[in-house]
């Protein structure tokens, strides 16, 4: 039977939800199980600046391997919601979770507590993949050895000052 043009299922977005801890890591899980990734808005600063509050992130299932610098999410063990942290180190059958801007580690999250990686990040419209380089594996040291920081810091401050020199006119002598 064909239903009228009117009467057929239509998608839907839903712009705006919130849902406890439980449900979200359920859903999430759910939905990676399946082989599906997940799009939503980040909440916090615990990853600022590569994942700043209100990016939207990417969340796809589990690949084989997971690799220091790659962008995972997980259940925290420390309080049971879902965090979006650095792999800073692979163990056996964990890994050891950190916020790029935080002091110290998550803890180690092992298999049940793994909930996807993170594939792409959106800011203000503009995307950008997320992948293992070796530039994610040198974030991973940096942030684990709580220099993260401090480096983006002072790439900061000299993006700063090359800008004002950029801007400064000499006279012709």
């Amino acid at each position: 039977m064909t239903l009228p043009q009117a009467q057929q299922p239509m998608a839907t977005t839903i712009q705006s939800y919130e849902f406890s801890a439980q449900e979200f890591s359920g859903l999430l899980r759910a939905a990676t199980e399946r082989g599906a990734s997940l799009r939503f808005a980040a909440a916090g600063f615990s990853m600022t600046p590569f994942i700043k509050d209100g990016d939207v992130v990417t969340v796809a299932p589990l690949p084989r391997q997971i690799k220091p610098g790659q962008i995972a999410a997980a259940v925290s063990p420390a309080n049971g919601l879902v965090i979006i942290h650095r792999v800073i180190r692979v163990g056996k059958d964990e890994v050891l979770l950190k916020g790029d801007n935080l002091n110290t580690p998550d803890g180690w999250v092992g298999g049940d507590g793994m909930l996807g990686i993170v594939t792409g990040v959106e800011r203000g419209g503009a995307a950008w993949e997320l992948g293992i380089t070796r530039q994610a594996a040198l974030i991973a040291r940096l942030s684990r050895w709580n220099l993260l920081r401090a480096v983006a810091r002072v790439g900061a401050i000299m993006r700063k000052l090359k800008k004002r020199n950029a801007r400064t006119v000499h006279a012709p002598s």
